[in-house]
């Protein structure tokens, strides 16, 4: 019932989405990352359901140097448990980016990025993903901002069985949401649709963080991850929506 109720509200959340878009496209305006450094540092607790129902350490960690129209940046996000010595939860994804602006209005961009994503319970012990994705910057106000990214790349599956390796070509299409709700208080949503033979993928990254006192911040989040096929094997049937709800102390430089 729980992954039925995920997969509902990515729907939703991509609907959504769509209906904005339509609405607001016109109020585009020209936005260009900001110069210099910025970033984030995070540390807390997650709680995961799927395959592993427990609560697990987390870091989410983002770094990101803008120099005229060129950024270059990375993400990382680390979830771990474990008890008696056995892994319950056990995850790594990190990101590089390098993204190249234009100057124009609205403002268009173009992103090359690699991937990295090991996790125990999705069937895969791990897969790259490199990609190169145009986007838009299709609304830029004082409160709201919104991107919409297009591409493909290739993906390189490998499996924890003597499964060989797997490579394949995919597309993706995405969006990036940040609504400023209240002078420190903002909320974002990240969705993602990375098609493939072997699949497709579904991810939904939605957070509200507020701001404690001077660079240090509150955020809660909450990621669904969602395959509609994934490898199993006759010992193990891994489930295709895997949530993880966050709450992190995070800390803003730049």
């Amino acid at each position: 019932m729980r992954a039925r109720l995920a997969y509902l509200r990515l729907t939703i959340v991509a609907a959504a989405a769509l209906l904005f878009v339509t609405g607001c496209a016109y109020a585009a305006a020209k936005a260009l990352p900001k110069a210099g450094w910025h970033g984030e540092f995070g540390a807390g607790l997650s709680s995961s359901s799927g395959v592993a129902l427990t609560t697990s350490l987390n870091s989410t960690d983002r770094l990101r140097d803008t120099v005229g129209l060129w950024s270059y940046g990375g993400n990382l996000s680390y979830n771990y448990f474990s008890y008696n010595g056995v892994a319950d939860v056990n995850r790594l994804v990190t990101t590089l980016q390098v993204r190249r602006s234009f100057k124009s209005a609205p403002v268009s961009f173009v992103v090359g990025s690699v991937r990295y994503d090991h996790n125990l319970f999705d069937g895969y012990d791990h897969y790259f993903v490199e990609m190169v994705n145009a986007g838009r910057t299709v609304v830029a106000t004082r409160t709201m901002h919104l991107n919409l990214e297009a591409g493909g790349g290739a993906r390189q599956n490998y499996y924890p069985t003597g499964r060989s390796a797997q490579d394949e070509p995919v597309g993706d299409v995405a969006m990036n949401y940040v609504w400023h709700l209240h002078r420190g208080t903002r909320f974002s949503e990240h969705l993602s649709v990375m098609g493939a033979r072997s699949g497709t993928l579904v991810t939904s990254t939605s957070g509200v963080t507020t701001t404690l006192i001077f660079h240090l911040a509150l955020k809660f989040s909450e990621e669904v991850i969602h395959y509609t096929s994934l490898p199993s094997t006759a010992l193990v049937h891994y489930a295709t929506t895997t949530t993880f709800t966050t709450l992190n102390l995070i800390y803003h430089i730049g």
